[in-house]
């Protein structure tokens, strides 16, 4: 049963590690709460990196409406600071109906740009911008190039070292993207929305036989294939992704056979769990709500009070 809420400003976000049960909690919320699912998930975003993402199937779905999945050309490049503008364009047409958003993923660096606004440090690459100033580097040396940044933005000169060209131009291209010095980069700011931010958790053991589990089942739907069609993209930012990559080096030779990479696999995921973790707990908030993988059926009296104004 639907329960009808006027939502005004206010979003929910579920993140957490990766199989700890996101997906289904957030269809679970959005069904209740008539809401839509709104993904934070940086290698969701790409058409075609289905088995190896976790994708949520539209079996899965159960009939509510994604955003931000399948967004991206695996050749192209998103950032940060792209999500942000892409998330708020979604989530305000999502309140516009007067629906709840259900930001649902584990990418930590898009859940704190939401949060807190976005690090000038995240900002847009610029190969334009890039090219121009190695450009002028080869021509006048890289201390010109340097005094160029202390005249922008002195701060930020001081912590890297004259010699350090590659550093510079990416201060440089902060300033030129944003229109700021990196330096005035702030951590947090005020969230334009009114939101809860809940992260489900699961004893250590128990998730990592989950992820083990998930990556035993991606082989089984034909992870292997997947990465094989995407092989002309071994180069581009998405196949980075765990799983898309380890099997590219077994291609290569970098492994004996496929048990041993999908071992590899198994072990990089545990690890990037434990990243996750790390940096959802950095993330500064004081609306933060931790949720145990067996107590997730909570959530919906947590969600009534919120959006209830109960304390």
């Amino acid at each position: 049963m639907v329960q009808e809420n006027s939502v005004n400003n206010k979003i929910i976000i579920i993140s957490g590690p990766t199989a700890v049960g996101k997906s289904d909690l957030g269809v679970d919320c959005a069904l209740k709460f008539n809401g839509e699912v709104v993904s934070a998930d940086s290698m969701q975003i790409y058409e075609r990196l289905d088995i190896g993402t976790g994708k949520i199937t539209a079996e899965e779905m159960r009939g509510v409406k994604h955003h931000l999945l399948d967004i991206v050309a695996p050749d192209k490049r998103y950032s940060v600071g792209q999500y942000l503008k892409d998330a708020t364009t979604v989530i305000d047409g999502i309140l516009a109906q007067n629906k709840l958003p259900v930001i649902v993923g584990g990418t930590g660096l898009y859940i704190n740009a939401l949060i807190n606004g976005m690090n000038f440090s995240d900002a847009d690459r610029s190969d334009e911008v890039r090219e121009k100033w190695k450009a002028i580097a080869s021509e006048k040396g890289n201390e010109y190039v340097y005094s160029k940044l202390v005249e922008i933005d002195p701060d930020s000169a001081q912590k890297i070292s004259p010699n350090d060209l590659k550093r510079t131009i990416r201060a440089l291209e902060i300033y030129e993207v944003t229109g700021k010095p990196k330096s005035q980069s702030a951590n947090t700011a005020e969230c334009k929305y009114d939101y809860l931010f809940v992260i489900l958790d699961e004893e250590r053991e128990a998730l990592y036989q989950r992820i083990n589990k998930r990556v035993d089942k991606m082989f089984a739907l034909g992870l292997y294939d997947e990465v094989i069609s995407l092989k002309d993209y071994a180069e581009h930012q998405s196949m980075q992704a765990i799983g898309y990559k380890q099997i590219l080096q077994f291609l290569d030779g970098q492994f004996s056979d496929l048990e041993s990479t999908k071992e590899e696999i198994k072990k990089l995921s545990r690890n990037y769990a434990k990243r996750q973790m790390t940096f959802l707990r950095s993330i500064k908030s004081d609306k933060k709500v931790w949720l145990k993988y067996e107590n997730r059926h909570e959530i919906f009296d947590i969600i009534t009070k919120f959006l209830n104004n109960e304390d």
